[in-house]
């Protein structure tokens, strides 16, 4: 059996794949990580970090709509969304080269490129084929849009952060974490929102005084 050209082959740049790769690479793995999109994965791309972006100015616009109320000066709380944005992305991308940086200090290798299997050991990539010792699928997932007519007409919670400038009028479909999220985000910051749930509550899976 000829060597591996790795220890271990790591499938998919988000957290898991890069806490994956970067701890195995500290106990001195030769490690790579195969990645086509961004890196960072769902979390720093289009989840969490710019959500919370986009849910701090929410805030910041709620907190100004209350200002006179509190004696301070009424100001101009026209908000700029394509401002925004433009700022979110390049915060964003600037964390995307902060996550190649440390890879290259940790000598993770990078691939990019979408990898498929031929045995167990092996994946190939581009043409070319890699093998490892072990290989970790660390891919995640995508929304799931529902198979009904017309489903395809609408956005994705992905597809939110794409958008370069504020909708007029906005519905949300869903009772999660999520949907709560951008229906408020939304809202707070112009649009006419509305959420529409199936069952009796928000939050579902969450404790019932959430809910």
């Amino acid at each position: 059996m000829s060597q591996a050209d790795f220890d271990l082959v790591v499938l998919g740049g988000g957290s898991g794949g890069l806490a994956c790769a970067q701890r195995a690479a500290l106990h001195g793995a030769r490690a790579l990580i195969v990645e086509q999109g961004r890196l960072g994965g769902t979390c720093v791309n289009v989840g969490c970090v710019p959500k919370k972006v986009m849910w701090n100015a929410a805030g910041v616009g709620l907190a100004l709509e209350a200002a006179a109320a509190y004696g301070f000066a009424a100001a101009d709380t026209a908000h700029d969304w394509a401002q925004l944005k433009a700022r979110r992305d390049a915060y964003i991308e600037r964390l995307n080269g902060i996550y190649a940086r440390n890879l290259e200090n940790r000598q993770v290798a990078l691939l990019r490129g979408a990898a498929s299997f031929v045995d167990a050991q092996t994946v190939e990539v581009a043409g070319s084929r890699i093998t490892a010792r072990h290989v970790v699928i660390a891919t995640g997932g995508r929304p799931t849009v529902p198979a009904v007519r017309g489903s395809g007409l609408g956005l994705t919670s992905d597809d939110f952060f794409a958008l370069e400038a504020r909708p007029a009028r906005v519905a949300v479909i869903g009772s999660g974490y999520i949907a709560c999220e951008l229906y408020d985000a939304f809202r707070k910051l112009g649009s006419h929102a509305e959420l529409f749930i199936r069952r009796d509550s928000l939050l579902n899976q969450f404790d019932a005084m959430l809910g």
